[in-house]
């Protein structure tokens, strides 16, 4: 018996953290290894719907930083972004500082990558970020 993975769009993974069956990290994890298997041509199949919102201020905060993500690979990869990753209200009303304000804050606010910035999310450079998923 052969079994066949196949990887699962970023909203289906999310509707499950909303629903509070999976963690924010486990799902964006998940979500980082389809997206590196997935050959170039059916990345954006993972992330053509958009992700439901959650009124848990922690969830929603994990959603802006999802949109974030979804923003960061595809301008990378110079693949089109889909429409709802800029939808406003995955700009957080409040910076989120994920290393803490203190000595860190300053380097959060130069080396924090343009999605995550535009969406007042502060976590260092692309490689802390992504690290904490």
């Amino acid at each position: 018996m052969t079994t066949t993975y196949r990887p699962q769009p970023l909203a289906r993974a999310w509707q499950a953290v909303v629903e509070g069956r999976l963690d924010p990290h486990i799902a964006l994890g998940d979500f980082l290894d389809d997206w590196r298997r997935a050959p170039s041509t059916d990345r954006a199949l993972l992330i053509v719907d958009p992700i439901p919102d959650s009124a848990d201020p922690t969830v929603h905060r994990w959603g802006a930083f999802a949109a974030a993500l979804v923003e960061h690979l595809t301008r990378t990869e110079g693949l089109p972004t889909p429409p709802w990753a800029f939808d406003e209200r995955w700009v957080l009303p409040e910076p989120w500082f994920m290393l803490g304000r203190g000595a860190l804050w300053a380097w959060q606010m130069v080396a924090t990558p343009p999605a995550w910035k535009r969406r007042r999310i502060f976590g260092g450079d692309e490689t802390m970020l992504i690290g904490r998923v």
